[in-house]
């Protein structure tokens, strides 16, 4: 969308720091953003001819924007904190929004009334409770609920069970696994002591734990009630068995801390969060994002911003695998909340690595659990017509790529990808007939335009794709398209626009990958007639997707080009044997398998072979010792 279609004057924007709210032209929110200088940030989203800044969503975003409202603050801290505010205010559906997790159980505390009960819950709220998980299964969920009623007697009953026995308890309590409150068997303060020592199970606090319980016992049996003593000696034996079993997990130092990873894809995204308490891993939370616009600096700050709250406050460190935008911002309101220093940083060394590795593998798993190939693929194919603005979705896609070692035994391979997925029924392989030596430019001409021919048939195998793609640069490029053009195809040239084709022939889409020089960051696509390459960002699924069919490539026609030259090899190595002609070479590599092993055969097994006989073994195993 022009910006000139506009009903905000950009010029107008003020150049101080702020907020932006881009709106829709029923006045939805779309995107809330802050800026240190309003004015050149908004204006960002239209360069580059409409084609927004250069993320891949913000091409979606750019063209539905009829106004943008903005707010003016003090100071890029107050910019940062009214951005969060008006988030999640209007739930903006370009931004990342934390609301993942509903359906996952956790475990909620909220203390305040008496005598509370830890409950499980499905949805985290800011309601003062604290909320221990989420649990990545049910069976997990419950794990350590048992694991809690066996060694921190609180009530687990309903409040109406609660009312009905306030004379005589349950069974519960006389099997140990509670305290009694409903019948006045504990006091409000030693009650409370036990939502400690439960807490500090939940958060993972073994050791603290451990030490509470240990004081609790001692103090039992100083009043010589040992059974209850031995209860708790018990629980103390089963928590340190615990202690033991997770100690793989365990990271040095018994730092706190968060760990973040993220994994993306387009505006597909997951984040992990792996908490660390008192150095042991606990179990992963989380999120997974679609139609996401921000920068991956962005989207991780804004998720940390959005997590943290009084209730659930943030641990003195939290590791993150990028610099996250106003890391220092961030850090500084943290601290607040949490009411002690907060620290935001990305390691480099060390076992802080360690553990943004395992985080990184958790956003991966939870990315692919949320976001299906099949949604992926869609993505990755709308991505690619969008970029080489095609009539229609790419959902047929050739991927070519020559393989030879010296000139020997060349081969062209040609991959073939359906609805962004191997298609491997149309794979090929083209064995060269007419150049000698490793000319690649006159290897890949060779190849498509005996393709190209074939596809000029009625034959429904090889009927033309939506896009060829070539691995190569500028040269592989313009041999095909020549070849094209030869064998009674034309091809798209954006020089001059579509080139009308011959009476009949297809008009063909062809287009390049070719590797990064130094100091560039992915790889880049040439199209026929296109000055300037075309450089996507590195996790845009259309590159994704032409860098799987290259790769693809790449391995089919190394594996068919090894296999030709091993059966030369082979061939060359028997042919050369008097006598031995092709019915005993075939008998010979069917029994031995290799020259290799029938060069280890003794003279006995050689002769074995129908049809060989000893005097002829013997010449064989001459033949091949040399």
């Amino acid at each position: 969308m022009p910006m000139a279609s506009l009903r905000t004057d950009l010029d107008q924007l003020p150049t101080g720091p702020g907020t932006y709210l881009m709106k829709a032209e029923d006045g939805e929110v779309l995107y809330v953003g802050k800026a240190v200088d309003l004015r050149a940030r908004v204006k960002q989203y239209w360069q580059r001819a409409g084609a927004g800044d250069g993320r891949f969503h913000i091409g979606f975003l750019v063209p539905q924007i009829q106004d943008v409202e903005v707010v003016v603050t003090p100071s890029e801290r107050e910019a940062l904190i009214l951005e969060d505010t008006l988030i999640k205010k209007y739930q903006p559906r370009y931004n990342v929004k934390l609301k993942d997790d509903k359906t996952w159980l956790s475990l909620r505390l909220k203390r305040g009334k008496k005598w509370p009960r830890i409950t499980m819950v499905r949805r985290w709220k800011d309601d003062g409770a604290q909320y221990f998980g989420p649990y990545l299964n049910q069976v997990s969920a419950w794990e350590v609920q048992k694991l809690l009623k066996r060694t921190v007697p609180l009530r687990t009953c309903s409040d109406g069970v609660f009312r009905a026995h306030s004379e005589r308890p349950c069974i519960e309590h006389q099997m140990g696994r509670c305290v009694a409150p409903c019948v006045g068997k504990v006091t409000p303060e030693e009650y409370d002591a036990l939502l400690d020592e439960a807490a500090l199970l939940l958060e993972g606090r073994n050791k603290a734990l451990v030490r509470r319980l240990e004081a609790r016992m001692q103090a039992a049996a100083e009043k010589l009630y040992y059974e209850e003593a031995a209860r708790v000696r018990d629980n103390m034996r089963l928590i340190e068995r615990l202690t033991e079993k997770q100690g793989l997990h365990a990271a040095p130092g018994q730092k706190d801390r968060d760990v973040f990873a993220l994994h993306r894809e387009g505006d597909l995204a997951a984040v992990a969060l792996m908490p660390v308490r008192e150095g042991r891993m606990q179990d992963a939370r989380g999120f997974s994002f679609r139609s996401v616009a921000e920068e991956d600096d962005e989207l991780l700050g804004r998720l940390i911003t959005q997590l943290y709250s009084p209730t659930i406050p943030p641990p003195p460190e939290i590791l993150v695998p990028i610099p996250v935008a106003d890391a220092a911002l961030r850090a500084e309101l943290l601290s607040e909340l949490a009411g002690r220093k907060v620290v935001i940083r990305q390691p480099k060394r060390g076992d802080a690595v360690r553990l943004l590795t395992i985080a990184a593998k958790n956003a991966e798993v939870r990315f692919a659990s949320d976001h299906s190939k099949a949604e992926r693929h869609q993505r990755a194919m709308f991505g690619l017509q969008k970029v080489l603005r095609l009539a229609e979705l790419p959902r047929s896609i050739e991927c070519y790529d020559n393989s030879n070692i010296g000139g020997t035994d060349p081969v062209g391979a040609m991959v073939s990808v359906v609805d962004g997925k191997p298609n491997k029924a149309g794979y090929r392989i083209f064995k060269i007939q007419t150049v000698v030596g490793a000319d690649d430019y006159a290897t890949m001409k060779e190849v498509l335009s005996r393709r190209i021919k074939r596809g000029l048939t009625d034959s429904a195998r090889w009927k033309l794709p939506d896009l060829i793609v070539i691995d190569g640069g500028r040269g592989q490029l313009r041999m095909v398209v020549e070849a094209a053009r030869e064998v009674g195809a034309d091809v798209v040239d954006l020089d001059g626009g579509p080139i009308q084709p011959p009476v009949g022939g297809p008009l063909l889409r062809i287009i390049s990958i070719a590797k990064p020089n130094d100091g560039e960051e992915t790889d880049k696509l040439y199209e026929p007639g296109r000055s300037n390459a075309i450089s996507l960002r590195a996790h845009d699924p259309a590159l994704h997707l032409l860098q799987a069919a290259r790769d693809e490539a790449h391995r089919f026609g190394v594996h068919h080009h090894r296999k030709l030259r091993s059966k030369r090899t082979v061939t060359s190595a028997l042919d050369t044997i008097p006598g031995i002609g092709k019915t005993l070479r075939t008998r010979l590599l069917r029994r031995f398998g290799s020259v290799k092993r029938i060069r280890a055969a003794t003279v006995d097994d050689v002769a074995a072979v129908p049809g060989m006989g000893r005097a002829k073994a013997e010449r064989v195993l001459d033949a091949l010792a040399d």
